[in-house]
């Protein structure tokens, strides 16, 4: 069943993705003849004032986010619930492309998919919103593969800013995913800034060249004490054929100390464009 969004503009076709709290419909928006994304709250939860509030907050952050590799949204409705009525992406997650497609991306297109992801990360950091506490930026807090869009060009486009939190905003405890999650979001103690996201860039790095998760672990228990204390797996041992240069990146990345990581994207995409650039690395 879909949602009732009080209007006619929009001609539901089917489900395309969702998880715990929402659902996402492809439509076609029939001012226009295109097709559209629109992420809805379960009906179940349209009680529930926190995630109503998360949803405009996020509506709120992507009206002010324009950039080629961040999904655009074109309207956000209240009606029976609310929706985030967004641009269709046709591709596929960075999930399912490395799961179902390449494995091991290749180092060429690895660096340029990465290129797309941080240098739009690195944008929403800087950008000034006019929300209370997102003046100096957002961080989105929650990147990992499943949050990541491939198209049939091969571009990447980040989505799913509903966990985010402003650069000077006062830390709130929101759901995370601990395999790609940072050692201090799992501290509530523990302020967030924008070297939190630097530290999950470095996880899907380190995915998107051997195509496996970042650690391994049978508990959450065990995962945990591997976010907060284990470097990741070795990425020679899974899949030989990687540079030590593209392990060092990851391993600065992934420092648990923030202090020692990459403090900018803008930092992180130097060290890309330096490997790319360089006549040695195997592309």
């Amino acid at each position: 069943m879909f949602p009732d969004l009080g209007s006619k503009q929009y001609e539901f076709i089917n489900r395309i993705g969702g998880g715990g709290f929402g659902v996402v419909n492809l439509a076609i928006d029939l001012h226009t003849g295109k097709p559209v994304a629109i992420k809805s709250i379960h009906k179940n939860y349209n009680d529930r004032k926190d995630l109503i509030e998360n949803f405009k907050r996020e509506a709120n952050i992507y009206l002010d986010l324009s950039h080629p590799n961040i999904v655009k949204l074109n309207a956000f409705i209240i009606n029976n619930g609310v929706h985030l009525v967004m641009d269709y992406v046709e591709g596929r997650t960075l999930e399912d492309f490395i799961n179902k497609e390449t494995g091991p991306i290749p180092t060429r297109l690895c660096l340029d998919l990465l290129t797309d992801i941080i240098s739009a990360i690195d944008y929403a950091h800087n950008k000034n919103i006019p929300i209370d506490g997102y003046e100096h930026g957002a961080l989105h807090l929650d990147l990992k593969p499943s949050n990541v869009l491939i198209t049939k060009s091969n571009k990447a486009m980040v989505i799913d800013y509903g966990i985010s939190k402003g650069s000077t905003e006062k830390r709130k405890v929101r759901e995370h995913t601990k395999m790609y999650c940072a050692p201090e979001q799992l501290d509530a103690e523990k302020d967030l800034d924008k070297r939190t996201d630097i530290y999950s860039l470095g996880l899907l790095m380190h995915q998107m060249l051997c195509g496996s998760s970042p650690y391994t672990a049978d508990s959450n228990e065990e995962l945990e004490g591997k976010v907060k204390y284990r470097k990741t797996k070795r990425m020679i041992d899974i899949y030989p054929a990687i540079s030590k240069e593209f392990q060092e990146i990851v391993d600065k990345a992934t420092q648990k100390q923030p202090d020692l990581r990459y403090q900018t994207c803008g930092e992180f995409l130097e060290d890309l464009d330096y490997l790319s650039n360089k006549s040695n690395t195997t592309l």
